[in-house]
């Protein structure tokens, strides 16, 4: 399926499409980082870990890089935000991160939830889903574990395959977790990832909009990957 780009996105130089959600002051890529963007990354930097390349699965170009640690993610923000500033692409005050957790629960539809910290507000929003309050997704909401039978991919599936939320995301739910700039609590130094993975729902609780996942930033599996917001305007 073709993705549709919307028409108010900045697109950059790697053909990330961004757009604004309100009630942030950041700008959103409608989509997870993809195999071809880290590559171009990886190309232009000596001693980028390879585990990226070898899933034990197969990827397309355009299916979400997986392998990637916390560390990684903000590597690659941050040569992205210095290649594009150095383009002209993006102006001085401009830069590319991951997104907080507060930020990430306004664009997957929560907005402020009760707690001080990620682990506070953890299932803080109980039997709530993407699709609505029954736990069984419905057909195509997503790419989701196989035993739900909802859709056609066993591992991961190209970004923008299924339909888009009210700001224009795709696979805030599904397809591979994504990791936050947070840490999990103020006595934690593991980092938050939030929307689930083509693993998820062989419990329910994974697929809930509020449940959160938490690893150590150096940690790299083939359900995590991430997503890029820009900042400034």
């Amino acid at each position: 399926m073709a993705v549709k780009i919307p028409a108010n996105a900045f697109v950059n130089t790697l053909g990330m499409p961004f757009v604004p959600v309100p009630g942030t002051e950041v700008s959103f890529c409608i989509w997870e980082t993809r195999v071809k963007d880290y590559a171009a990354y990886a190309a232009a930097n000596e001693g980028v870990d390879a585990s990226w390349k070898t899933p034990e699965f197969k990827q397309e170009d355009t299916h979400p890089v997986v392998n990637v640690s916390w560390k990684d993610a903000n590597a690659f923000c941050a040569w992205l935000t210095k290649k594009e500033l150095a383009e002209g692409k993006i102006k001085a005050g401009q830069k590319y991160r991951l997104p907080t957790d507060a930020e990430w629960s306004v664009a997957v539809g929560l907005g402020q939830e009760k707690g001080n910290t990620p682990k506070e507000k953890d299932k803080g929003l109980k039997g709530v889903y993407p699709w609505g309050k029954e736990f069984q997704p419905p057909e195509s909401a997503g790419n989701y574990h196989e035993s739900l039978k909802v859709d056609n991919y066993k591992y991961t599936s190209p970004v923008g395959s299924f339909a888009e939320n009210q700001h224009g995301l795709h696979d805030l739910s599904g397809n591979v977790y994504e990791w936050c700039e947070d840490n999990w609590s103020q006595t934690s130094s593991k980092t938050v990832l939030r929307g689930g993975s083509w693993y998820s729902g062989r419990h329910p609780r994974d697929l809930m909009l509020g449940y959160r996942n938490f690893y150590s930033s150096g940690s790299r599996n083939t359900i995590s990957g991430f997503r890029c917001v820009l900042v400034g305007e």
